[in-house]
């Protein structure tokens, strides 16, 4: 019965972590698509590139910024390390161009 109990939570946990991923994915593309003339398969390509390179806190700074929402990216600019900002401040110089010669 424990067992059960455990594996039933344990798949929950993952199935959460993975939605919460997708959403955030999501509304990179969403952001990137909006604020910007690059293409969905870009989009797409840069958005998974910012989850795997960026800090969580650096890969929202990035959709804040997107969305043009100063407050928010006023508010993470308090929270984040000086390294995690350079990489935010310059991943769209480079992601999307990365995603469209396909590495």
């Amino acid at each position: 019965m424990r067992k059960s109990l455990f594996v039933i939570v344990a798949l929950n946990a993952f199935l959460s972590t993975n939605q919460v991923f997708a959403d955030d994915v999501d509304a990179f593309v969403e952001a990137c698509l909006s604020s910007s003339n690059i293409d969905r398969p870009i989009c797409e390509c840069t958005a998974q590139k910012a989850k795997r390179e960026l800090s969580p806190k650096g890969f929202d700074f990035v959709i804040a910024t997107l969305r043009r929402d100063d407050r928010v990216t006023a508010k993470l600019r308090t929270e984040m390390t000086i390294q995690e900002m350079t990489q935010a401040g310059t991943f769209m110089t480079r992601g999307p161009a990365q995603c469209a010669k396909g590495s």
